[in-house]
């Protein structure tokens, strides 16, 4: 019996593609903030509706995603400015084999988790806009039979 071993490969990126890597997510989930507020502020308006068509209970979980998205995406300005502050140690010149290892990691890491991060807040952001939809229709269909 023949076994294989499977070997990872890892990309490794230089610094100047890590920092504009960091730059670009910095600038995804700033938007994403603004964006956070604006689809709060949706529900807020929409509040009175969504008593009265009874889908209270999915409009708590709904707010409730977003406002864990909303912290998740801080953690992760925080984290990413952090990371960005760090860059020096793959720029600086000096052979620090193990901190740019760990720095590079870290990097693969933060791709993963704003990866995950993105997927989730599509999600979330999907449901906040259905729940609307569904509010404007009934909204709609109420000023229609007046």
């Amino acid at each position: 019996m023949k076994t294989e071993k499977k070997t990872k490969i890892v990309e490794w990126y230089s610094a100047d593609r890590m920092h504009n890597m960091s730059k670009t997510w910095l600038s995804e989930l700033n938007f994403i903030k603004d964006e956070q507020v604006f689809l709060e502020e949706l529900l807020t308006d929409y509040t009175h509706k969504i008593v009265r068509a009874e889908i209270l209970d999915r409009a708590k979980i709904v707010t409730t995603a977003l406002l864990r998205t909303a912290r998740g995406n801080q953690s992760l300005i925080n984290d990413l400015t952090k990371h960005e502050k760090e860059l020096s140690i793959m720029v600086d010149g000096k052979d620090e084999i193990e901190k740019e290892k760990q720095y590079k990691e870290d990097h693969i890491a933060l791709t993963k988790t704003l990866s995950s991060f993105f997927y989730d807040y599509k999600a979330v952001k999907f449901e906040v806009f259905e729940l609307v939809k569904r509010l404007m229709k009934t909204d709609k269909d109420e000023h229609l039979l007046n």
